[in-house]
């Protein structure tokens, strides 16, 4: 059995950094923030329930039990903190992905297998960040524009969570940031809770941050079309923006006579689609989060067209049937776009073929027809599971 840190036969155990006040498990007396401590599994002696109990640096020694397997270990193979050292858990090769989701699971009430990407708008946001850098994403007078950006997340962790000044969502459905906001609420992008290992991912964050309101994204309701949109952006003469502008307020209207349905499931990743066909006046709830994302919505021409204007940055994860109208409209702007292709909907896109030919049926040949679309485009692999592929050009 091969180990990678945690076992008790070394002299000196593998240890974390301590992020709150609580007591040795040794020496009964406490253990401050910043001290460096080990961890080791005991079972009590009634109920047979096994607890995790922590311990000084100091107070170690080999007759301690030795400590538990590390979770992210077991579930996803590998164990960000234990690159950094910090790490307190055993990590033996035999037990590496041993308690890994079953992918054969199917999703609840559809077709699809389960994919494990909670964390997927965090995983793209750090890649955004590591990419192009905080200066770029933050630049004056700059918009980011998160096309497609479903419940909004995405654009949220951006301003929230990486402090990028704005960072608009195009995207036909109404917002929902219940679950971010109820996290920011708890205090879980604080650093005391995401740790040195992940806390400069957070930059915007403080201890404490979760005392002041979070921001939400503005909110162009309404479906990207490249073409269109870098019309109503350019529109200058009297007549023009006056036609445009009739066209913004369609869209707005368009966009809220959908109706959202559970159907398409064998395309959509996140188990939505949209049927136009099924439009009806949707009556929407009137929760405290969806009227404050309501708020945000940008209902006036003159502000959409000066987001598209001020442009500089567009980004698409799981951006389905919008994945060739963000690449459109970044050409025709020329600022950079970051992909994250999901669904390839070849029948509607039947159109879509390769430098050879070759029609774009399968998810490897959207990633290759996105990649053709500019020479400039590069492609790397994301850290999660399901649909991992980002195409993007540099500024």
């Amino acid at each position: 059995m091969t180990a990678l840190g945690g076992d008790r036969g070394e002299a000196t155990p593998q240890c974390t950094i301590s992020r709150y006040e609580h007591m040795c498990g040794v020496c009964k007396s406490n253990i401050l923030p910043g001290d460096r401590m080990f961890c080791f599994e005991t079972t009590h002696a009634t109920t047979n329930k096994k607890s995790i109990c922590w311990g000084h640096e100091s107070c170690h020694n080999t007759n301690l039990p030795p400590p538990p397997t590390c979770r992210h270990w077991m579930r996803l193979g590998r164990c960000p903190s234990l690159q950094a050292g910090l790490c307190a858990f055993s990590h033996n090769e035999d037990a590496r992905g041993s308690a890994a989701t079953n992918l054969d699971k199917k999703r609840y009430g559809g077709r699809r297998n389960y994919i494990r990407n909670q964390h997927k708008n965090s995983v793209l946001r750090i890649f955004l960040m590591q990419t192009y850098g905080i200066d770029y994403l933050n630049q004056q007078d700059g918009v980011i524009i998160d096309a497609a950006g479903g419940k909004g997340e995405l654009a949220w962790e951006l301003i929230n969570l990486s402090g990028v000044k704005d960072c608009v969502v195009v995207d036909p459905r109404q917002l929902n940031l219940s679950l971010v906001q109820t996290k920011w609420k708890k205090g879980l992008f604080e650093p005391k809770r995401t740790g040195p290992v992940f806390s400069k991912w957070y930059p915007a964050c403080e201890d404490g941050c979760k005392m002041r309101q979070s921001k939400s994204p503005r909110h162009l309701r309404c479906f990207l079309d490249g073409e269109a949109c870098v019309e109503f952006m350019n529109a200058a003469s009297e007549e023009d923006v006056h036609r445009a502008d009739d066209w913004y307020q369609n869209q707005l209207i368009r966009a809220k006579e959908i109706s959202w349905t559970s159907k398409g499931l064998t395309q959509h990743e996140d188990g939505t689609s949209y049927h136009e066909e099924e439009a009806t006046n949707n009556v929407e709830s009137k929760s405290s989060e969806t009227i404050e994302t309501a708020e945000s919505e940008i209902s006036s021409a003159q502000e959409a067209r000066s987001v598209l204007q001020k442009s500089h940055l567009i980004v698409g994860l799981h951006c389905d049937q919008a994945a060739g109208e963000i690449v459109d409209f970044a050409s025709a702007k020329n600022i950079p776009w970051c992909v994250v292709p999901c669904c390839t909907y070849s029948e509607m896109f039947s159109c879509r073929k390769l430098a050879d030919g070759t029609r774009v049926t399968s998810y490897d040949h959207l990633v290759q027809w996105l990649q053709e679309r500019d020479p400039r485009a590069k492609v790397a692999t994301l850290d999660m599971e399901g649909k991992n592929k980002v195409v993007y050009t540099l500024p």
